[in-house]
């Protein structure tokens, strides 16, 4: 994802050649991991090559939307971000495409309210901030953290990363091939490297590959020799005016706090009444936990699909694959509906419950499911993010099922 804003170049974690649209492939990427601005300008050439945002109006937010079993179509509620009104819109097809896991943890600590210098998200990165000269605190260890260091390096005084656990290896897009080499493979690329030796038993992963997600970060390593950078494990207990104090006792200057410490991993958040009522909370509550058939289709939410649902990200593939499979297999099954042919298009409910046993199954025989502690999976033990399976399948998705949907004809002439 690309989450910074301003003066960061941060680069996406995945390879370019993977991190684009099928039908818009783009050759010139002056990098493997593309920055910032190169993978935004990649994207505003593809919207106007398909004249994408003559579509699109912006700055609204989705309030709620109630299913309207008399007259088949969605009643749904908008918020202008910008001036507050509120709009009525009324829809045949509705796609909630809100994304997983795009806000982040939120961040407390005793003195938060008397320290004197920046909090920053890093995914929420304000403009023109000023890091020059300026001693720095990074909380957190994951793909986030990893790009963010080494940009901000030439600039301050002091780069202090406290961590959890940290883990480099190569990129999880090789883990079939390569299994249980990857951690030996990760200690020998961080000898060539040149990491002191005081960072790597941190380096190293306490748990089987792939149990989380694997950060490909050649420059952050590099970044470890330099004397700039400190690299601690530890937490964050409290906050004076200028600096941050952790649990072992240690206090660090901190000008500016950086937070790359990850995202509210259950923000499956659809603003949803479907038929007779049914809201996703109570239908996930029967099934045991966020789910939907294929990532996108829940029974009795009639005609409403969702883009990158419940258990349709991994942890090493580019979530466009991902995206444009379901985008085909929900164009594929919302025809009748575009054609006028069909008033009303629903996912079978054993069809869903099915696919959905199958997911936890095959996800419980995976990685996450031995002694995984992950935000994958929730303490129950429901994995709501990672398509457990080799994302070669999800070609197939877009191949509806016909015996697994309910097309329920039009009545109405077009």
């Amino acid at each position: 994802m690309l989450r910074t804003k301003a003066n960061i170049a941060k680069a996406v974690d995945i390879p370019g050649f993977i991190y684009q649209l099928s039908f818009a492939k783009e050759k010139n990427f002056s990098r493997i991991f593309p920055d910032r601005s190169e993978m935004l300008s990649y994207m505003n050439r593809v919207a106007d090559r398909y004249g994408i945002n003559q579509h699109i109006q912006f700055n609204m937010n989705w309030v709620s939307s109630t299913w309207l079993e008399d007259r088949k179509c969605w009643i749904i509620e908008l918020r202008d971000t910008r001036t507050g009104r509120c709009s009525i819109q009324e829809c045949k097809i509705l796609v909630g495409a809100i994304g997983h896991q795009v806000d982040p943890k939120p961040f407390d600590a005793p003195g938060i309210h008397g320290f004197q210098g920046n909090i920053v998200y890093a995914s929420r990165w304000p403009e023109g901030l000023d890091l020059k000269d300026k001693n720095v605190v990074v909380l957190g260890n994951g793909s986030t953290a990893v790009q963010v260091i080494p940009n901000i390096l030439k600039d301050v005084r002091k780069c202090t990363q406290i961590q959890r656990i940290i883990t480099f290896a190569i990129v999880e897009l090789f883990y079939p091939l390569l299994g249980r080499r990857i951690p030996s493979m990760a200690r020998n690329h961080s000898k060539n490297c040149g990491v002191p030796e005081k960072y790597k038993e941190l380096l190293t992963p306490k748990f089987t590959p792939g149990c989380k997600r694997i950060v490909f970060a050649p420059d952050y390593l590099q970044c470890l020799k330099n004397p700039k950078v400190e690299l601690v494990q530890d937490e964050i207990v409290r906050l004076s005016a200028k600096s941050v104090i952790t649990e072992s006792g240690h206090e660090y200057q901190c000008d500016v706090l950086i937070l790359c410490h990850g995202f509210k991993a259950e923000t499956f958040y659809y603003p949803l009444k479907g038929r007779n009522g049914l809201t996703p909370p109570k239908h996930w509550d029967k099934a045991g936990g966020p789910s939907c058939y294929k990532g996108c289709a829940m029974n009795g939410f009639p005609n409403f699909f969702s883009i990158r649902g419940p258990n349709l990200s991994s942890g090493h593939q580019s979530l466009i694959h991902f995206i444009e499979s379901t985008t085909a297999l929900i164009l594929n099954v919302a025809a009748p509906l575009v054609e006028g042919k069909a008033e009303v298009v629903e996912v079978e409910s054993e069809a869903e419950r099915s696919y959905v046993r199958r997911v936890q199954a095959a996800c419980k025989r995976g990685f996450w499911g031995r002694d995984c502690h992950t935000f994958y999976v929730t303490k129950e033990g429901w994995n709501h993010t990672v398509y457990p399976w080799t994302p070669y399948w999800l070609y197939f998705h877009r191949f509806p099922v016909k015996s697994h949907w309910i097309v329920k004809p039009s009545t109405t002439k077009i």
